[in-house]
């Protein structure tokens, strides 16, 4: 929809080339991996090294930096997307997916579900309820508990960022064939897949 002008206008970094059509890369805080061959490198002074350089081993990439720096790439792009629907970023979307196709359940049951402390929550409830996106009605079994549903408005914004979504990956994913895509998403679905997955989903 308005994704296609977006993505053109916004360049990725890779190595020392630039390539049209990703969305900006962000830096990651604390990288301190040195080049190959920097002054810094081999005990001579000069430069900063770059903080977003890749740790050095080129024989065995780290696993943990690719999938990192490739999910930056990925909601930058998303929260791009998400903020030009109005949203505050891909979090909101989020929310509003699960209150679009989970089950009802009570702010603080929605909060502990996407891993997010009650606070944040309360806080991101407040600002999509203003902009008229969920309600939030009392709980019959317990009237201290509110359950969020999503408005017609909500349901709108909901599906216009999917579809955004959709739009962002094949951006993103148009360097690779349709069999590397299929086994991308197979491989890291399997990788995801953990009985001892903990921590935010967002």
């Amino acid at each position: 929809m308005f994704l296609s002008q977006m993505i053109r206008g916004k360049n990725i970094r890779t190595g020392n080339a630039v390539k049209r059509g990703y969305p900006v890369s962000v830096s990651t805080a604390g990288q301190t991996a040195r080049t190959a061959g920097s002054a810094d490198a081999v005990g001579g002074g000069g430069g900063e090294a770059n903080p977003c350089s890749a740790p050095l081993d080129p024989a065995r990439p780290d696993l943990t930096w690719l999938l990192h720096r490739a999910a930056q790439n990925m909601r930058t792009a998303l929260d791009e997307a998400a903020q030009a629907h109005g949203l505050s970023g891909a979090r909101d979307w989020i929310v509003l997916s699960a209150l679009s196709s989970g089950p009802r359940q009570t702010q603080l049951a929605l909060a502990h579900s996407l891993g997010l402390d009650k606070t944040t929550m309360t806080s991101l409830l407040d600002r999509m309820e203003a902009r008229g996106l969920v309600t939030r009605c009392t709980d019959s079994h317990d009237r201290r508990a509110r359950i969020p549903e999503l408005t017609e408005d909500g349901r709108r914004i909901q599906a216009e960022v999917t579809s955004a979504r959709d739009h962002v990956e094949t951006a993103l994913l148009a360097k690779f064939t349709k069999q590397e895509q299929h086994l991308l998403r197979e491989l890291l679905s399997r990788l995801a897949d953990s009985d001892n997955a903990t921590g935010s989903c967002i």
